[in-house]
């Protein structure tokens, strides 16, 4: 429930005018976010709601990126999008084109399940990209989520 409300206010003043949502949540950190994430979206799974955990995986590797940014200085327009980020993450250099298509592929999946395009969103597509997104941060982020 905790998350629910975070994310409500967040919106809330990302809405006002307040600020980007990124920096409304700063009561924890991303990395923490990215971990309650990923441990919401394996409940999903283990529910068999595997809609549910791709929305939550793909809030994971949105905050993930998040912190890339932050932790590499790359600026960010007010409203950051996952394109975006992930775009501006390689101009940096801090990975290549091939994990930029990696991550491409994850946001797309992330967009049909927001989207409600669930006919897409199969329970394996969603498995790979859990385990995606955890190798991802394992090999992108100092200190990795364990799940």
């Amino acid at each position: 429930m905790w998350m629910e409300i975070t994310r409500g206010v967040a919106a809330l003043k990302s809405a006002w005018g307040f600020g980007p949502t990124a920096m409304a949540v700063e009561t924890g950190t991303t990395t923490d976010l990215t971990g309650d994430f990923l441990a919401e979206a394996q409940s999903y799974m283990n529910m068999g709601r595997h809609q549910s955990a791709a929305i939550l995986a793909g809030d994971a590797l949105e905050a993930t990126l998040q912190r890339l940014c932050r932790d590499y200085c790359v600026a960010l327009p007010m409203r950051p999008t996952v394109e975006g980020m992930n775009q501006k993450l390689v101009e940096a250099g801090i990975y290549n084109n091939h994990v930029e298509q990696q991550v491409e592929e994850l946001r797309m999946l992330w967009e049909k399940a927001n989207s409600g395009l669930w006919s897409e969103v199969t329970n394996l597509a969603v498995e790979n990209m859990m385990n995606q997104i955890r190798a991802f941060i394992g090999m992108h982020v100092a200190q990795p989520v364990a799940n």
